[in-house]
C-alpha cells in the first residue's frame, strides 16, 4: 500500500473541486456591504436546513471513526442552532425550517470524509466572513456568530488534525477519487439548496 502525504490528498481536493468550490461561493452573499439583517437570518437558516441532513448522513457513514475525527466537536448543527435562537428562533421553529430533501448519498467512507473536507474547510472561508458581519452589524443585537467564529483560535489547529486523519483513513491513492467526489457532491448541493432558497440570487452567475 502506497502512503500518501495528507498535503498532497488536500491539494488534489483543492484542485479537483475548485470550480464547484467556486460556484458554491458565489451563491454566499454575506460579504455584500448591502446585507441585512433579515438576508443574515435568511443565510443561517438555510445553512441549517443544509446541515441537519447531511450531518445525519456523515453521522450513519463515519460512524466508526467519530472518535478519530473528533466528530462531536466538528457538528456545526448546534452552532446554526443558537446564532439562529440569537435571531428568534425556538426549538419549534427551528424544526419547522424547510430541510434539503435529497442530501448528497455518500455511499461509503471516503465519499463521506470528501463531504467532511467541505464543511471543515468552511471553517477557514468563514473567519473572513466573521471579521466582515462583525464589523457589518457592530451595535446591532445579532448574537455571537457562533457558526463563523468555528473552533474560534483552534481553528487552525483543528483543521490541520483533520488533514491528518485523512491521510490515516485514506492512505491509498486509489481512494481518492472517491474522496473527491464526496467533496464535489457536496459542494454542488450546496450552491443548489442555495439557488433554492435565495431568491436574490442571479440566475447567470
Amino acid at each position: 500500500m502506497f502512503s500518501l502525504e495528507p498535503r498532497t490528498l488536500l491539494q488534489t481536493l483543492k484542485a479537483e473541486t475548485r470550480p464547484h468550490h467556486e460556484r458554491a461561493e458565489r451563491v454566499v452573499r454575506l460579504m455584500s456591504p448591502d446585507l441585512t439583517l433579515s438576508g443574515y437570518r435568511r443565510h443561517l437558516e438555510a445553512l441549517y436546513g443544509l446541515h441537519a441532513p447531511l450531518e445525519a448522513v456523515l453521522a450513519e457513514r463515519l460512524e466508526g471513526l467519530a472518535s478519530e475525527l473528533r466528530l462531536a466537536e466538528r457538528w456545526k448543527l448546534p452552532w446554526l442552532a443558537e446564532d439562529l435562537r440569537a435571531l428568534g428562533h425556538d426549538e419549534a421553529s427551528l424544526a419547522r425550517l424547510p430541510r434539503l430533501a435529497d442530501p448528497p448519498s455518500l455511499p461509503g467512507g471516503p465519499e463521506a470524509l470528501g463531504a467532511l473536507y467541505v464543511l471543515e474547510g468552511s471553517t477557514l472561508g468563514g473567519q473572513l466572513i466573521l471579521r466582515h458581519l462583525t464589523r457589518h452589524f457592530e451595535g446591532v443585537s445579532v448574537g455571537r456568530f457562533v457558526y463563523f467564529r468555528a473552533y474560534g483560535e483552534a481553528v487552525g489547529p483543528m483543521w490541520k488534525a483533520f488533514g491528518e486523519a485523512l491521510l490515516r483513513l485514506c492512505p491509498d491513492p486509489a481512494l481518492a477519487p472517491r474522496v473527491v467526489r464526496g467533496a464535489q457532491d457536496t459542494f454542488d448541493a450546496f450552491e443548489a439548496w442555495l439557488r433554492e432558497v435565495h431568491v436574490d440570487v442571479p440566475s447567470h452567475l
